[in-house]
């Protein structure tokens, strides 16, 4: 029994010591990364396949190209078209607004106890330290020079991430999600990486499958740009 144990704790702290490792490691590479901006376009969306995702899920792929802005740690904002009207979506730590300025609507929400609706680099499609910062990691193996990463929200404990990033590069391959009950609920396929500015790994084209894995969308990203020094009043509402 007590070599069991042993063995368990040498394998606990192996465990920890290689992801100790991967967090310095990554906080090394992307240490500098402040902002990023680029423009999201719409490749391809099956809405019938994307709504097993989550019945509002489809709703972001009907902007067929979308202006993104991220600061670190927790600012984005997303200004796109529907037809001819235009939309924007600002998140602020836990206040998000939707406006949409031709029409005077403005809806302001505190998303604090909704952690779907907050965004961070990692939704991007980026590996930095906030995969650590914002969640809580439960694991990570490595096998065939690929780091699994086991995670969860610490106010969504209940349902676990996991993302695979490649120990060479530090680029984010792969992100699973899953439901509650152990169910995969969305599979994101991240390709066409590219080192901008020499800061952060940022992939080009991003598949997003549901849990029956059926190809539900594809986006492209382009015209990427890191560390353009974007005001905190870009932000603001």
């Amino acid at each position: 029994m007590k070599k069991t144990l042993l063995i368990l704790t040498i394998l606990s702290l192996a465990v920890s010591a290689s992801a100790a490792d991967l967090r310095t490691r990554v906080k090394q590479a992307t240490g500098d990364f402040k902002d990023i901006t680029l423009t999201c376009k719409v490749v391809q969306a099956n809405q019938k396949e994307l709504k097993k995702i989550g019945k509002d899920f489809g709703k972001s792929y009907d902007f067929k190209s979308t202006l993104v802005r991220f600061k670190s740690p927790d600012k984005m904002k997303m200004e796109g078209k529907l037809g001819l009207v235009k939309v924007e979506i600002v998140i602020n730590g836990d206040r998000k607004l939707t406006s949409i300025p031709p029409i005077y609507y403005r809806k302001k929400e505190d998303i604090g106890g909704q952690p779907h609706k907050r965004q961070t680099d990692l939704d991007i499609g980026m590996i930095t330290e906030s995969l650590w910062r914002d969640y809580i990691v439960l694991s990570n193996d490595t096998e065939d020079s690929v780091h699994k990463i086991t995670f969860i929200r610490n106010n969504s404990r209940e349902k676990k991430l996991v993302a695979w990033v490649d120990d060479k590069t530090l680029r984010l391959l792969k992100v699973e999600k899953y439901e509650s009950d152990g169910r995969l609920i969305s599979r994101y396929l991240y390709s066409g990486h590219s080192l901008v500015n020499g800061v952060a790994w940022v992939p080009s084209r991003i598949q997003v499958y549901n849990g029956e894995g059926k190809l539900a969308g594809v986006t492209a990203y382009e015209n990427i740009r890191i560390n353009t020094s974007i005001p905190d009043s870009v932000f603001a509402f």
